[in-house]
């Protein structure tokens, strides 16, 4: 099913912040991208139900970044994230973008995978970006450490 994906005005954002706590345990981080206006939020719609979010940050003649993506829970696997993803892809070229990128963790091995499904390809490593969570986090038995760039570009 199709979802209905509309950009939120910056001062009614913080309604998305149950979702994105999905993606992010720090509410604070979360409400600072939300109320920068330098970023775009998105509620993913499911008939009247909230489905999911992202947040972007929008550049014109720098690389535009996916800062948050998040469907809900019960809501995952069913291509809901895919619709989300190409939502923003398409939005590149009517911003004025070429490149939009989104960082992971190296733990989160679904993410990795979901990205080079939507035409991603790994771009960078931020060594060490996780190294203030403490105590560590695994996922899949891996630490927590570094974030992955990756980059879909336009042809």
């Amino acid at each position: 099913m199709p979802l209905r994906i509309e950009a939120v005005p910056s001062h009614k954002t913080l309604f998305l912040l149950p979702v994105l706590l999905e993606a992010d345990e720090g509410e604070e981080r979360i409400r600072t991208v939300l109320l920068d206006p330098t970023c775009t939020a998105y509620a993913a719609w499911l008939d009247d139900q909230l489905a999911g979010a992202a947040v972007v940050r929008w550049e014109t003649n720098d690389a535009s970044e996916i800062i948050y993506i998040e469907v809900a829970a019960a809501l995952r696997g069913q291509g809901y994230g895919k619709q989300i993803i190409q939502k923003l892809q398409s939005e590149l070229p009517e911003r004025g973008g070429r490149v939009l990128l989104v960082g992971t963790a190296n733990a989160a091995l679904e993410n990795i995978a979901f990205y080079q499904k939507c035409g991603f390809r790994m771009y960078e490593i931020k060594r060490d970006f996780f190294a203030y969570i403490q105590p560590p986090v695994f996922g899949h038995g891996i630490q927590l450490r570094d974030m992955l760039v990756l980059r879909y570009e336009l042809h």
